[in-house]
């Protein structure tokens, strides 16, 4: 087991007071070694809003896309379709790279809640290094709530933009899958994987999901955001709250009292169990996913296959130290013909939230604790912070529909407000 070794100040930044590049920077410099967020950077465009730091398994053209891994430290990427899509943008600067959970996590389970990669070490969590930080999008979260920039971008296969979100105490959304391409994204599961944002507000959440939108021909999965049609939605909302085992704070129920005031009505409901075939999905995925994005930039140096991945990690103990089970499972994993198991559970996910929806006449599902039905479904879900007396401060999950993005931001900017 890991334990932190050294105490740690409080080194998260207020998510409602604006920073300055320059700040950022500082930030950076001051507690980066620290907090283990950022692999590189460069100095921010100070004529752009929105400065911007990215997973570090997204091609970005100025910069080595690692994914976490030793053995893939120098690959080199063009931009991914979603980067391309943002630099249409003149308000969004990228101008770095963040860690993340060594290859989404698909190494080791042991070490996933501390967000370790052998290129970064032990991600920290900015409220205290006790605390939990991971998911792989951990950097990600990590630097938005450092204040070390406006918004990061991460990717979702099962809760890598959520759990960090909810850890962190920033925003995190996970958009419908395939309104954003996952083209130029080191891929772990292509039944699942969906780029999103984490960010200081819901308005950066949606300027920078909507720059990344756009059909893309080589995403089988990928559709146009702007002209698919959208679930209709009540202007007086209704949510179906879920109970975890954890009883229901005053707070809470003093939230639920104001949303009333404004016209969000709430039914509360014991949290259903579902258990979804994750496992043998991603790890089956991993294998014809990995090898078909390494084969066009594999080098000598390079591996080339998802097999040829796991030789070099065998070949070198630093990079297992923590074990390596996850890869091994996948590699003894028999290649499915089809995806039949994963479009089961796609629709199983599917199937529960609408029956949810319609049985309680809701419009969104909230939960104060981590649900993969989302990730697995391919629907939209936001993570967002709320005060409840600790820290890191409590969050929230909501989620709904598919395509039903916009309304589900506006949501929680309402929500928000109301709790301010």
């Amino acid at each position: 087991m890991v334990r932190e070794t050294q105490p740690m100040e409080n080194l998260s930044y207020p998510l409602n007071r604006n920073l300055s590049a320059a700040q950022m920077v500082k930030r950076i410099q001051a507690f980066n070694g620290v907090l283990h967020a950022v692999r590189f950077y460069k100095n921010p465009n100070v004529d752009c809003s929105i400065h911007l730091l990215v997973k570090d398994n997204i091609g970005v053209r100025d910069w080595p896309s690692s994914a976490g891994s030793f053995a893939l430290k120098n690959l080199r990427l063009p931009d991914a379709f979603c980067i391309e899509q943002l630099r249409k943008n003149p308000r969004i600067d990228i101008f770095g790279k963040t860690h993340l959970t060594e290859l989404a996590g698909f190494v080791t389970s042991s070490v996933l809640k501390r967000g370790y990669s052998e290129l970064g070490g032990f991600g920290r969590n900015p409220y205290g290094g006790r605390f939990p930080c991971g998911g792989s999008s951990v950097g990600s979260a990590i630097a938005v709530s450092a204040g070390f920039c406006d918004a990061a971008l991460g990717t979702e296969t099962r809760g890598s933009i959520m759990i960090p979100a909810m850890y962190n105490g920033v925003y995190g959304f996970k958009p419908t899958r395939g309104s954003i391409s996952r083209t130029g994204i080191i891929p772990l599961s292509s039944s699942f994987d969906a780029p999103g944002v984490l960010a200081r507000n819901p308005e950066l959440l949606k300027e920078v999901f909507l720059s990344m939108t756009g059909y893309d021909s080589s995403d089988p999965q990928s559709f146009d955001f702007s002209f698919c049609p959208k679930p209709f939605i009540r202007s007086r909302p209704r949510l179906l709250f879920l109970r975890n085992s954890l009883q229901v704070s005053s707070a809470l129920n003093f939230f639920f009292i104001r949303l009333a005031d404004l016209g969000i009505s709430v039914v509360e409901l014991e949290t259903p169990q579902i258990v979804f075939d994750y496992k043998e999905i991603s790890s089956s995925d991993i294998k014809r996913d990995m090898t078909k994005f390494l084969e066009p930039y594999g080098s000598a140096s390079e591996p080339k296959s998802f097999r040829e991945l796991v030789e070099k990690y065998r070949s070198r103990p630093e990079s297992h130290r923590y074990g390596m089970e996850r890869l091994e499972d996948a590699l003894a994993m028999p290649e499915p013909k089809d995806k039949e198991l994963a479009n089961r559970n796609i629709e199983k996910a599917n199937d529960l939230i609408e029956s949810l929806l319609l049985k309680y006449d809701a419009d969104y599902i909230v939960s104060s604790e981590y649900l993969d039905w989302w990730a697995i479904g391919g629907g939209p879900t936001i993570a967002f912070p709320v005060d409840l007396g600790k820290t890191p401060p409590g969050c929230l999950m909501v989620g709904t529909r598919r395509n039903a993005d916009l309304a589900l931001l506006s949501l929680v900017k309402a929500m928000i407000s109301v709790w301010q």
